[in-house]
């Protein structure tokens, strides 16, 4: 009689341990309906609620674990924004914004891919100008014309078929299975394409996802805005902003003035077009700071050489023009030999580097070489190149 009291309880304490082991599969075996029975039932109720509260936690875990991935990816994009903000307000240029703004659209879902395509208006077709994850020689072989785009409505409607059309061409020429894409519109006018893609099986974007690259969108709308308005800015400036003196564009509309008025009068026009020899070299042995304050002091030498009415402008790097109004042919000679030698003699010495610096010049005059702007720094361009063909540090008339 002891021993068919005393085993029950032995057997319900050695499952009992067990279970507080961690092994929630077991079952107590209930063989009679005494207060052992009871104690039995009670442990596999208790064994059921512990098993169901441990699978619940486990559930809410991965849950959680999911939810902390959702949020870190926002912080990233959020992250990746705040960066393309600060390189789009310090202006960076276009191109690098676009590769920024590509790597961090790619970063928000693993193993995906992203791509902006730009309008070339000679060709009038969308071509890929930044890209993450996409093979560049598939990428090059991606060509979309501008009459196939849709610039409404972001670009998923597996139910509208031009549009169904553009996202099949992405996905065959790419080797993608899901993509996504908006137009980058800036004052009605489309000038790219927006898109994100990957490789999955049975992937559907998300609204959030969806949300996202609208931001990223804007993002890229507002750098080609900014980028439209430096080239505007640009284009109104009339000064060179290294050396304060005019630039290429406001010389080339000066020059023409001067050309008319001289037609009208009857009087003489010269330009000068001033070529630093070895330029290259130089900028090597000095180095960027010091060839920029080589260019100031070379831009002031020339104002100083001539008068107040000559118009001295810088054209490029290591190029600098002069409008001489009222100057003929040897008279433009003159200031051109006059300059010349100033820079050689004075500059070197000014700037106390152990090199001689020196310059060529070519020397055009209206009516003699042209009638235009264009025609006068064209027979400049060819003299200068004969100046540096005969051994450089000359005057070329």
């Amino acid at each position: 009689v002891t021993k068919q009291m005393i085993d029950p309880v032995v057997k319900i304490a050695g499952d009992a341990r067990d279970i507080a082991n961690g092994d929630f599969s077991r079952m107590i075996e209930v063989k009679c309906e005494d207060e052992i029975g009871d104690l039995s039932m009670s442990l596999n109720s208790m064994t059921k609620k512990i098993k169901e509260n441990i699978e619940e936690l486990r559930a809410y875990g991965e849950k959680t674990k999911l939810i902390n991935l959702e949020i870190n990816k926002k912080v990233l994009a959020l992250s990746g924004l705040l960066q393309i903000g600060n390189l789009i307000s310090s202006s960076t240029e276009l191109s690098k914004v676009m590769d920024f703004i590509t790597q961090k659209l790619s970063e928000l879902e693993d193993d995906s891919v992203a791509f902006l395509m730009f309008l070339n208006e000679g060709s009038q077709e969308f071509k890929i100008m930044s890209s993450t994850g996409v093979d560049e020689t598939k990428s090059q072989g991606l060509v979309v014309r501008q009459d196939e785009v849709l610039p409404d409505v972001m670009i998923t409607d597996k139910d509208n078929p031009p549009k169904q059309k553009i996202l099949d061409k992405f996905k065959i020429t790419l080797n993608l299975k899901n993509i996504i894409a908006l137009p980058i519109i800036v004052a009605r006018k489309q000038y790219g394409l927006l898109a994100l893609g990957n490789k999955k099986d049975d992937f559907v974007f998300k609204d959030d996802e969806k949300e996202l690259l609208k931001v990223f969108m804007k993002q890229a709308v507002i750098a080609v805005e900014n980028d439209l308005l430096i080239r505007k800015a640009r284009e109104l400036a009339i000064k060179d902003e290294l050396t304060g003196l005019y630039n290429a564009t406001y010389i080339h509309t000066r020059l023409d003035e001067e050309i008319k008025r001289g037609i009208l009068y009857q009087r003489p026009c010269g330009y000068l077009l001033i070529d630093i020899d070895d330029f290259k070299k130089v900028h090597d042995d000095l180095g960027e700071s010091k060839t920029e304050l080589l260019l100031k002091a070379l831009g002031e030498m020339l104002k100083n050489t001539v008068t107040e009415v000559d118009k001295v402008a810088r054209l490029e790097v290591d190029r600098f023009a002069i409008v001489l109004p009222e100057k003929n042919k040897k008279q433009a000679a003159n200031t051109a030999e006059e300059v010349r030698k100033r820079v050689e003699d004075s500059l070197s010495k000014i700037m106390r580097i152990g090199r001689k610096i020196t310059i060529s010049v070519a020397v055009s005059e209206n009516p003699i070489d042209g009638s235009t702007a264009d025609e006068l720094m064209e027979k400049a361009e060819r003299l200068v190149k004969s100046a540096k063909s005969l051994g450089k540090n000359r005057v070329a008339v």
